[in-house]
């Protein structure tokens, strides 16, 4: 925690915030591991962000075409705008599906970080 703290003196945070590119980049990461005859590699894409992202058809896309691959994606938002469309790309009430193909998992999880900066670790 201290760590994203000190960062946040140094890192301008601005948009427009376009991920599905980031996406595309580790799921093809992810299939060059599949297609390896030892095929040990799980891929983790951690996505902090303090706003919704710009391109979210794209990045629905681009997580349609990865939950075929090993691979995850987390994000974290932090501070307080309305993260509406990462609680859907979650897809933990309803499956993500883009241009008539559906995920064949669910790859995201979506973690407000408000809802846990001031629980105490009892």
């Amino acid at each position: 925690m201290e760590a994203y703290k000190t960062s946040l003196l140094h890192v301008g945070l601005s948009g427009p915030t376009n991920c599905a590119p980031m996406i595309r980049h580790v799921s093809r990461l992810a299939i060059t591991a599949a297609q390896s005859r030892t095929a040990q590699n799980y891929y983790v894409l951690l996505i902090l962000t303090d706003g919704q992202f710009t391109d979210i058809y794209d990045c629905i896309g681009a997580i349609v075409e990865a939950s075929d691959y090993p691979m995850s994606i987390i994000i974290i938002g932090v501070g307080n705008a309305d993260f509406t469309d990462m609680e859907r790309l979650d897809a933990d009430k309803k499956a993500l599906q883009f241009d008539g193909r559906k995920a064949s998992r669910d790859i995201v999880q979506f973690v407000p970080f408000k809802k846990f900066v001031n629980v105490s670790h009892a």
